[in-house]
């Protein structure tokens, strides 16, 4: 009998715990098995090598783990879309797949020596001097990445910064085809002197690089996720787009909507992740709302530049900027960040 028993016992198949991913009670999908823990810097004991007292450790503690927000499990969080990095490549190849095409059909047609001097106003104040902005975007995206409390928010953080690589890339790429067919209109070398010069960029300059001094994780990530990031998104790919095609100038509205869609997956992580900390802390959200609250005039005046830099050849501002705020209550509200009452 008691060998009969031992053969059975030896037979059972074990079961695995899974214990460093708490207490999901079922096996992790591949997402969190790829995630969890991935980001060195995530323990809050020892984050950095070399000991407590090093600058990458202070830092981490004075700008992380010291905020205002707490939360009892931060590796709770889920990105909506579960992106991995095996996911994130074979999305972006079919992306950038749909972006050669659409360059090559248009470039075999000489879509750009038909361009109005509209359309090609528009590019070189709008369009080409966004790689700043698309530069800066991803500097603020990977400093969120880099002080993330949780592998699960850092990687979904980073995803976006390999979005706004792309769009340098991409815009970068357009602005050199621009300099071969309009030479005398020196794309390639004016941008600059528009990113910082001109009146309507200003206000957006001006959050994005106070944003780059906000050293905080929860000030990083309600000033880059809820006000620069929607709203330079809204008016320079979206409403950007719109422009494009009031000028006949198709190929920049498609790339355009097609740099969107990162967008729209940016904005579903972060609305998470917002509505992941106010349910994870008695005062998370208070501590939100006051960050937010610190940003807001410099979002206003950004949507007011940006839909200024949208409709100086044409187009109304009233309407670019009423989309655009429009556009971003639905993102705070979606964030669980709308006014009380």
């Amino acid at each position: 009998m008691s060998e009969q028993t031992n053969v059975v016992k030896a037979r059972r198949p074990k079961t695995k715990t899974w214990s460093r991913f708490g207490n999901l009670g079922r096996k992790p999908n591949e997402y969190e098995v790829v995630t969890h823990d991935m980001n060195h810097t995530i323990s809050f004991a020892t984050p950095l090598e070399m000991g407590p007292d090093v600058h990458g450790n202070v830092w981490l503690k004075r700008h992380r783990d010291e905020i205002p927000l707490k939360v009892a499990d931060w590796n709770a969080f889920r990105d909506p879309d579960q992106m991995t990095y095996r996911k994130y490549t074979v999305v972006q190849d079919q992306q950038e797949t749909y972006v050669d095409g659409l360059l090559a059909e248009f470039t075999s047609k000489n879509s750009d020596g038909a361009l109005s001097e509209a359309a090609v106003d528009l590019l070189s104040e709008v369009f080409t001097p966004s790689r700043y902005l698309g530069h800066g975007l991803q500097m603020l995206s990977a400093y969120v990445q880099q002080l993330a409390p949780s592998s699960y928010i850092g990687n979904a953080a980073v995803f976006q910064t390999a979005d706004q690589l792309r769009r340098v890339q991409i815009t970068a790429y357009r602005t050199k085809q621009l300099s071969e067919t309009f030479p005398a209109r020196n794309f390639g070398t004016v941008e600059r002197r528009v990113w910082e010069q001109c009146a309507a960029w200003q206000p957006l300059r001006e959050l994005l690089e106070k944003l780059l001094l906000a050293y905080d994780w929860h000030e990083a990530f309600v000033g880059t996720q809820l006000v620069l990031k929607p709203i330079a998104d809204r008016i320079t790919l979206h409403q950007f787009a719109k422009a494009a095609r009031a000028n006949n100038d198709e190929l920049d509205a498609l790339i355009a909507d097609n740099l969107f869609k990162d967008a729209e997956r940016s904005r579903r992580w972060t609305a998470a992740c917002a509505r992941f900390l106010i349910a994870g802390g008695d005062g998370n959200r208070a501590a939100l709302l006051e960050a937010l609250a610190r940003w807001r005039s410099l979002g206003e005046a950004a949507i007011d530049g940006g839909a200024a830099l949208l409709t100086t050849h044409g187009g109304d501002a009233q309407a670019v900027a009423a989309d655009a705020r429009a556009d971003w209550a639905a993102l705070i509200a979606a964030a669980g960040l709308e006014a009380d009452g």
